[in-house]
Formats: C-alpha cells, structure tokens, sequence
C-alpha cells in the first residue's frame, strides 16, 4: 500500500535505473526442445539504488545471495538440450522470487545469520516496488516462454535448476543432489534413477521438501498438470569451473534420455 506519512518515501524513484540488467533474461527462445529451464537464483547483483544491501562485498559471494554454479549449469543445458531458459537477474537477498509475494522469506532480514540492513523495517510500498520490479516480470517471463512452447502444439514440461550448501544451520547436509518434486512423477523419478546410476548420494525431497514449497514450479507447472521438477545440486560441487562441467555433462546426459518420453507432453493432474 503506502509508506507513512511520518516517513520518507523511498519508492518516488524507480527501483531499477534504465541503464541497469532487466529483471530477467530468456536465452535460446525458439529452442526445438518442449522443456522449459527455469534458474530462480541465477545471479548476485543488487539494484544501484540499494546500495548492496549495506552488506560487505564477501556476503555476495556466499550461497545466501544466489545459488552457486547454477547460472553457468542452466546456460549448459539450454545449449546441449536446445532449451529455452529463464533466468533471475538479481539477488535473493533483495527479492527471492521462489517465494510468493508477502511471503516472510521472500524479502530476508537475516539470512543464515547475516543481517540485511536494508530488508529492515521496509514499508509495504516498498516491498510492493520490488515485487512490481522483479518478481512480477520474471514470472511473466516464465509464463510466456511456456506459452510460446505450448501454442507449438504440445504441452511444455518444467526443470528448476537449484543448489544447495552443504552445511546449513550447524546440520551436515550429505546429499550430492536432491530432487523436489510434489505428486508428478514423470521427471522426478527417472531423474533419480539415473543420477544413482551415476554413484550419487540422491535426496529424494532432499534437502528442501517440493510438497512444503517450490513456489515457481507449483504456480507454473504443478498448477497447469505440467510435468516438473527441481534439482538442487551440492553447491560445493559446482563451486569451480571443473564442478559445473562436470554436473552438466551429468545433466545432459541424464536428461537428454528422459525429454525423449513423450508421456513428459501431457497435461496431467496428480
């Protein structure tokens, strides 16, 4: 709504300035390819009008700001697969836009224990301009790539790329990879099955469960009887270049096998 009187308005200026990434980027458009890549947490850039958050440079390189290895495994698998591709172009620490609009943790005050001194205190209106500046359009994004493979002819199907650090909250998380997903099975469990095939420590529902939240894949995907998923890969295994080429061939590989399944293209409900 509106910010009070008694305080100053910090939404008279766009959130975003002209010169500046748009809030999203669509790679490989007219793929051949009827599975949608989505990459919710791409990037770590926070608006110039933020000022960082008045977070120190490092906190930016920690998976509280974005999933890391994730942008460059998404990019990987819309060029091996022929894949349209969706991707977040800032910060979940200034919006998470896998969380739905007033949702506590979509715009943190402390993650994992830091602070975020510009998420304090934050007026409505002010939580409103960054889900009118980011969200919005992102899942916009998402919608109209989906429609753009579905008026081709047949239903699109939905993969998520995520990943996860291995220590959170004192807790060991020992999963190489996890895969959340609700009630459709079509990608899910031939997923699993393959990246075992592989010698992988599988979390099924792990470490994060897909039937309490995965917000983008329920509304896009789950809602529409779109077959989907989400893979959440050990960050410390895609945290260098050998990582994340090693994890896409992983992913192309096992993917390149299921999309084939015509049974993928199917409205169905769970």
């Amino acid at each position: 709504m509106f910010a009070h009187d008694t305080e100053p308005d910090r939404t008279s200026q766009p959130l975003l300035r002209p010169h500046e990434t748009p809030p999203y980027e669509i790679i490989n458009a007219d793929s051949s390819n009827d599975m949608l890549l989505v990459c919710d947490h791409a990037s770590r850039k926070v608006p110039e009008s933020l000022h960082d958050l008045g977070l120190p440079t490092f906190e930016f390189d920690r998976h509280i700001a974005y999933d890391i290895g994730t942008e460059k495994v998404t990019r990987n698998l819309s060029r091996a697969l022929d894949c349209t591709a969706v991707l977040a172009r800032f910060s979940r620490l200034v919006l998470d836009v896998n969380r739905p609009p007033g949702h506590p943790e979509s715009i943190p005050e402390v993650s994992d224990g830091t602070e975020v001194p510009a998420n304090l205190g934050l007026s409505e209106a002010e939580k409103d301009q960054r889900v009118e500046s980011l969200h919005d359009p992102y899942h916009d994004a998402i919608g109209h790539a989906l429609a753009h493979i579905w008026n081709r002819g047949r239903p699109p199907a939905l993969f998520s790329v995520h990943s996860f650090t291995p220590l959170f909250g004192g807790t060991i998380r020992p999963w190489d990879v996890g895969v959340l997903w609700k009630h459709d099975p079509r990608l899910a469990v031939p997923l699993m099955e393959k990246l075992r095939a592989h010698g992988l420590n599988v979390g099924d529902n792990e470490p994060y469960s897909g039937l309490d939240l995965a917000y983008t894949i329920d509304v896009h995907g789950g809602a529409a009887g779109l077959a989907n998923c989400v893979i959440e890969i050990n960050q410390d295994q895609v945290f260098t270049e050998a990582g994340i080429e090693r994890w896409s061939a992983i992913l192309i590989e096992s993917l390149g096998e299921i999309i084939s399944d015509e049974r993928l293209y199917r409205v169905e409900k769970y």
